[in-house]
């Protein structure tokens, strides 16, 4: 029906538009975390179009149920506000004709992020981890510049005097801190150090050569001289055997979800973000419908609250599952369960209003 694809087109307009611009401000976000290495000589412009490619799945995940409700509410608001409801009534459309374009972009959406969800996003973060290793590995002499100090390393702080080539420095000091228990902080200073690194086994290697181990434990201290030294770097990324759970396959994921209340929890998620979007798509132009001329305005600001509780309603029960309260299925399920009751309720209530009688 050439309505039907009308609003259909509009609500992809909005929605396209909206995932976008969310994609970029979220992506900007986890950037600013990312600007040590990216900034100066940290990376090159194939790095970071690389690592913004892989980041987008983990983005669309959050991203496109926020992008289906306000899609529909900025769409079915301004037709709402220019008389087209009224219009569609007075034509004999309900409620469930005039929704018809919403569910459909709802179940478009749906089978999208399922794939992406329990597919392409543990993959995508798994390569993620791997380039942003790989980069740091690669470039991390090129990360050191003359009398600065730099933290690029996780725990450590490295100063040198002077770079004499691409790999080696003269007047070294580093300091380096853990924060693990049994771990005690100590400083090192060289008079010549040279870097190499093996981006397969992930290691980043620092030979000193004729200098100090000066540590700390409790009121005491020590030193140690040595001729030749080798100071192993981490990046703080880690290694596939300690993989979060973002980063495990779908299929180990279940077979693992009962010993293991992490890899439970993620696997929920990955179930409950996609129907947050069939949710969304029920939810949306039922309220829409009842809210009458709200316009683009208020649609907006209405999407806003949902989605800062439903939010809201799925931080608070993942972490109640972490912590035992609850558990993984109804920590990360609540959002979704309070959202289709009360979707089924106004979808109810828009579905009795009856279409306009014809003139």
């Amino acid at each position: 029906m050439i309505i039907h694809k009308s609003i259909l087109k509009e609500l992809m307009k909005n929605m396209a538009v909206i995932v976008f611009s969310l994609s970029i401000i979220l992506f900007m976000e986890k950037f600013v975390s990312l600007t040590k290495i990216f900034m100066g000589k940290g990376a090159d412009f194939k790095d970071i179009i690389e690592i913004f490619l892989y980041i987008q799945p983990s983005i669309l995940i959050l991203s496109v149920p926020m992008s289906i409700l306000l899609s529909i509410f900025l769409t079915y608001g301004r037709m709402a506000s220019d008389n087209e409801v009224v219009v569609l009534k007075s034509m004999g459309m309900t409620f469930l004709g005039i929704s018809r374009a919403a569910w459909t972009l709802a179940v478009i959406s749906f089978l999208f992020l399922l794939f992406i969800s329990l597919y392409l996003s543990p993959r995508s973060t798994q390569a993620f981890n791997h380039v942003l290793h790989e980069t740091i590995v690669k470039k991390a002499s090129m990360t050191l510049e003359e009398e600065s100090f730099s933290d690029v390393f996780k725990g450590t702080v490295i100063y040198v005097k002077k770079i004499l080539s691409v790999n080696t420095f003269n007047g070294i000091f580093i300091y380096k801190d853990d924060e693990k228990a049994g771990d005690n902080p100590f400083v090192i200073v060289a008079e010549k150090g040279h870097m190499s690194s093996n981006p397969e086994a992930g290691t980043i290697k620092l030979r000193m050569e004729n200098g100090m181990i000066h540590s700390y434990e409790g009121n005491s201290s020590s030193e140690i001289t040595f001729s030749e030294y080798d100071f192993i770097l981490t990046t703080g990324i880690k290694a596939s055997k300690d993989a979060k759970p973002e980063e495990i396959k779908t299929a180990k994921l279940w077979t693992g979800r009962g010993s293991n209340a992490g890899w439970a929890i993620e696997f929920n998620r990955r179930l409950a973000m996609p129907v947050a979007c069939l949710i969304f798509g029920l939810l949306a132009p039922a309220l829409s419908f009842k809210s009458g001329k709200v316009g683009r305005l208020g649609g907006f600001s209405i999407s806003l609250g949902i989605i800062i509780l439903y939010y809201l309603f799925l931080i608070m029960g993942e972490e109640l599952a972490k912590s035992g309260g609850l558990s993984p299925f109804f920590g990360v399920w609540i959002p979704n369960i309070f959202f289709s009751v009360l979707a089924i309720i106004i979808a109810y209530f828009a579905y009795l209003d009856k279409p306009l009688r014809k003139f």
